[in-house]
């Protein structure tokens, strides 16, 4: 790696092989606020006066958004940030992930706002985990991003929140891509990446401002700031479709720099000609808790009354 940054004389500490970057601290962080930034005002995330929700669980791209969105969003004194962390309720994990989030939020002078699955759907990941249907078993993963999204939405909505941040980086976005092209369900790649001002009606929309950075992006911008962050996986983790979609990703970004980016380029191009032939879906109240869904019963209510038998 060259010893001197690319953008001023100091030394270099970190390579940012898909520009070809080499930066010192200062213009790592700088550049990587630069990228956010751009994000943002690129696919008009947010409002000078808006109450951000940014759903934090405590690891390292949740924890490195709410450094930069505090950063960034200092210069517009009528917004709002309210970090929010759903607590799933898996012992010996979220615990420590919960922590090192209430850690981040006082240093940043926030108030952190915590719910658990527990509280909002009467157990926790754990317990469903354990109730599961052994012919027919449901991933611990698909359960818990059905129940944390919808946490996070009702969440928000308690707090009249205009927006959700989400910390989606630029590997994950890829990642979810392929999967919905594997999958067969290419049209799914129009719904996770909906823009702000067409969000559903009783959806507060979703915003991911760090998609345009990488992982290794991420993890370098949290060293240069001495930011605490939870670093152990997740126990189910291993359970995870997404995680041979990650190990492909990862050796072709190694091989190939700026594959990530490629592919997320990819994605807009697909979202855009999917918008042209939209496809009317048909929006109702689920007949047991009300939630807007597409279904006569929604996918969190089904999947509940999966795992107690009713």
């Amino acid at each position: 790696m060259a010893t001197q940054c690319s953008k001023c004389d100091s030394k270099a500490v970190y390579l940012r092989r898909y520009t070809s970057e080499a930066l010192c601290d200062s213009c790592l962080a700088e550049t990587t606020l630069q990228r956010v930034r751009r994000t943002i005002n690129k696919h008009k995330m947010f409002r000078e006066n808006d109450r951000i929700a940014v759903a934090i669980s405590g690891g390292k791209d949740s924890s490195v958004l709410l450094h930069i969105l505090h950063r960034i969003e200092k210069k517009y004194p009528d917004s709002e940030i309210i970090p929010i962390t759903i607590d799933e309720g898996i012992m010996g994990y979220r615990d420590r992930a919960l922590e090192a989030a209430k850690k981040l939020t006082r240093s940043l002078d926030l108030t952190l706002e915590v719910r658990s699955f527990r509280e909002l759907f009467g157990h926790s990941l754990d317990d469903i985990v354990k109730m599961r249907k052994s012919d027919k078993p449901i991933g611990a993963c698909s359960f818990c991003g059905v129940l944390r999204r919808r946490a996070i939405n009702s969440t928000a909505s308690e707090l009249e929140a205009d927006v959700v941040a989400t910390g989606h980086n630029m590997d994950d976005e890829a990642q979810t891509l392929l999967i919905n092209m594997l999958r067969g369900d290419s049209r799914r790649i129009v719904r996770t990446s909906r823009p702000r001002e067409k969000a559903l009606r009783g959806f507060v929309p979703r915003v991911k401002p760090i998609m345009e950075i990488t992982e290794r992006d991420v993890v370098a911008y949290s060293h240069s700031q001495a930011l605490e962050y939870h670093d152990v996986p997740c126990p189910y983790s291993v359970e995870a479709y997404r995680n041979d979609v990650k190990d492909f990703l990862n050796d072709m970004e190694h091989r190939r720099p700026g594959t990530l980016l490629a592919i997320l380029r990819s994605g807009e191009e697909i979202g855009k000609a999917f918008e042209q032939t939209p496809v009317a879906t048909e929006l109702r109240e689920c007949e047991q808790c009300g939630s807007v869904t597409p279904d006569r019963i929604c996918k969190v209510c089904s999947m509940l009354s999966d795992i107690s038998g009713n």
